[in-house]
């Protein structure tokens, strides 16, 4: 074998693996976005009965200097 066939063939797995490790981390990437969306979506329920029923004001959730 030649040495331009030994490196095109390593340059070409170099490209499937990075191909297929940008393809893998999209796929993770919008699966982990779906999931976050679906729990911390607006119409959570839970959160909407359970949750803060006042408007308070930032003075009495935020205790500066005192």
């Amino acid at each position: 074998m030649s040495q331009a066939s030994i490196a095109g063939g390593a340059s070409q797995s170099g490209i499937v693996l990075l191909v297929v490790s940008v393809l893998a981390g999209l796929g993770m990437s919008f699966a982990a976005t779906a999931s976050i969306v679906a729990a911390n979506g607006p119409k959570d329920d839970a959160a909407i009965t359970t949750g803060q029923q006042t408007v308070l004001s930032p003075d009495e959730m935020l205790n500066y200097g005192g």
